[in-house]
């Protein structure tokens, strides 16, 4: 829909809006502000559209190795767990795969240690990644796994109560297996949430850049067809 959409509106854009506002030019009266603003980015959409699809292609390509660097990857990952909205999705994710890997683990008999190293690996985050980092080594000097996590202040208060009840009963894979379907259970139900959300404004946003255009259009004619009269 928002491929359409984008076609649609540069569609627009760039083929009717030139040739309906050409009318406008020899109008010896002073043009709406919108319909002036339509008629500035639609000729020069028209006169350097390969300059804006230049400049986008430039800034991904820029972007992409920015990211690509520690510290870029660092920043986006960083501020990937705190955009609002997809942030707590994007944290919620990663403490379900944690906790689900994690349990799979150890219950195949894998040691804590080895198992916590490959769990950082799948988190697909180097900010958590570097809090798991910071808790094995809280570990090997004997500390519980749930206070340094609780420490890095990204996992929930609950993950990290649970995984203390599930270490000091003995049921550690057991507890981290309720974490896991209790934290997938709610992504599902959040992401079922914005997928729904999204069409709607999708179809609003468009219909809003549809109606400015066309609203752009008409207005002019109207105020001519006034002062004719």
């Amino acid at each position: 829909m928002t491929l359409i959409a984008t076609v649609l509106v540069g569609a627009l854009m760039v083929g009717v809006v030139p040739k309906v506002t050409t009318m406008f030019e020899n109008m010896q009266q002073e043009l709406p502000w919108y319909t002036a603003l339509l008629i500035f980015v639609s000729d020069t959409l028209a006169a350097y559209w390969w300059l804006v699809f230049g400049s986008i292609g430039l800034g991904i390509y820029f972007f992409r190795r920015w990211k690509a660097t520690p510290a870029g990857r660092l920043i986006w990952d960083r501020f990937m767990l705190r955009v609002p909205i997809f942030g707590r999705l994007n944290l919620l994710v990663a403490v379900a795969r944690f906790s689900r890997t994690l349990s799979t683990l150890l219950a195949s008999g894998v040691a804590l240690l080895p198992a916590m190293d490959i769990v950082k690996s799948v988190l697909e985050n180097v900010q958590l990644e570097s809090v798991v980092k910071t808790a094995i080594g809280s570990i090997r000097e004997g500390e519980s796994i749930a206070e340094p996590l609780r420490r890095s202040g990204y996992f929930p208060p609950m993950v990290t109560h649970m995984i203390a009840v599930g270490e000091k009963s003995g049921q550690l894979e057991q507890m981290l297996q309720n974490v896991s379907r209790a934290y997938e259970a709610d992504v599902e139900t959040r992401v079922t949430a914005l997928t729904s959300l999204l069409e709607p404004l999708i179809i609003v946003v468009m219909g809003g850049m549809v109606a400015f255009i066309a609203m752009a259009i008409i207005m002019p004619l109207v105020q001519m067809n006034q002062f004719v009269q």
